[in-house]
């Protein structure tokens, strides 16, 4: 009988630790939490600062728990407020078997709720799988550069974007472009493989970024949602030596110099797509050329490398970067970008991501 008690306590333990990692509690505890908090806390109205302190607080629990409900569809919402009185009702006056059937049908519920959480988890999957395979898994060979890349959604899914179009109707030619969609999410994603249609097209059609880029302004207008924009930088590399850069209201592009170790910053004027520009949009837009020698490091980066914030909510800021590239600029592409990821991780410590983070390293051989 004892072993026959061992062995069940051993298969339930087992059970329930199998999968378990300190990560997930973290993950629960850190970023789960605060997430389902956020997403019931919109529905609520904040709470009068003039009640007294336990009103509020009740107030405040009531307004939640009616978020929660109204989540639900109206036969479960209504199908749960029933379980729930009848679970009270059992429990205040004894009868234990009224409180134990509707204990057991809120389970059923809340298992009806759950399949169609992984329902949508399988969905999101998916959608990430082709997202990121609408991306290049691989940057281009080029005898000029060393290049490597990376990109994560601080979701399932984001709005970042990276890719190497290289037009058929140009020999020689390679469009380097990196974009964020304003927000997260599928919202953003949509946006972001739209956008990606988009280009690959008008590259064939037009002859330097800044013509690529009034275009994409004129046709994503009639595309993005009042209040949503896009950002984008865009290059333009060949044969020759300069690289000729477009940006509309995207984050700087690095160059870190050989010749005498230092990082600037270029800042092509441009807004972001979207954004209200009085008509002007093609006029704010600059391009620049960039004189490249070898040892040169060039970082395409989006604003969730820079704004990687800490437990102290502190961003990991430009000079952080600048200081990772300088400190490792004797290394390969793929190791720089290591270095930033690992940077990056070292100062946000347990807190997750949440923003996308998107990077292209190019090192001039």
């Amino acid at each position: 009988m004892a072993r026959s008690l061992e062995e069940t306590f051993r298969h339930y333990y087992k059970l329930y630790t199998s999968d378990l990692s300190l990560q997930e509690i973290e993950r629960l505890v850190k970023r789960d939490a605060p997430g389902i908090y956020e997403f019931y806390s919109r529905e609520v109205d904040a709470p009068d600062q003039r009640e007294h302190p336990i009103t509020r607080s009740f107030s405040f629990v009531g307004n939640m728990f009616m978020a929660f409900l109204l989540k639900l569809t109206p036969a479960r919402r209504m199908f749960y407020t029933l379980l729930l009185l009848l679970f009270m009702y059992g429990f205040v006056v004894g009868q234990w078997t009224w409180a134990s059937l509707a204990f057991i049908c809120l389970n059923v519920l809340l298992a009806f709720e759950l399949a169609d959480k992984l329902t949508a988890k399988d969905e999101l999957e998916m959608a990430r799988d082709i997202q990121m395979g609408l991306m290049p898994k691989q940057a281009p060979a080029c005898q000029r550069f060393d290049i490597a890349c990376f990109s994560e959604a601080a979701r399932d899914v984001g709005g970042d974007y990276y890719d190497f179009i290289q037009p058929a109707s140009m020999d020689d030619t390679t469009y380097i472009v990196i974009g964020d969609v304003s927000g997260k999410g599928m919202g953003a994603a949509l946006y972001m493989v739209q956008v990606q249609a988009i280009l690959r097209n008008l590259a064939e059609q037009f002859s330097t970024p800044r013509e690529v880029l009034e275009s994409l302004n004129r046709n994503l207008k009639t595309v993005l949602r009042p209040g949503a924009f896009f950002t984008i930088s865009m290059a333009k590399m060949n044969a020759k030596e300069e690289l000729v850069l477009c940006r509309a209201g995207h984050t700087p592009l690095l160059h870190y110099r050989h010749s005498d170790q230092t990082c600037r910053e270029i800042i092509p004027g441009g807004i972001g797509i979207g954004l209200p520009d009085g008509g002007k949009f093609g006029e704010l837009l600059e391009e620049v050329s960039v004189d490249i020698s070898p040892g040169d490091i060039l970082l395409f980066y989006t604003d969730g490398v820079v704004e990687t914030m800490n437990s102290r909510h502190n961003p990991f800021d430009d000079n952080r970067l600048q200081e990772v590239i300088i400190a490792n600029a004797d290394k390969s592409a793929a190791e720089i970008k290591d270095s930033i990821l690992t940077a990056l991780a070292r100062f946000r410590g347990a807190i997750l991501p949440h923003d996308d983070v998107t990077m292209i390293v190019m090192k001039a051989r």
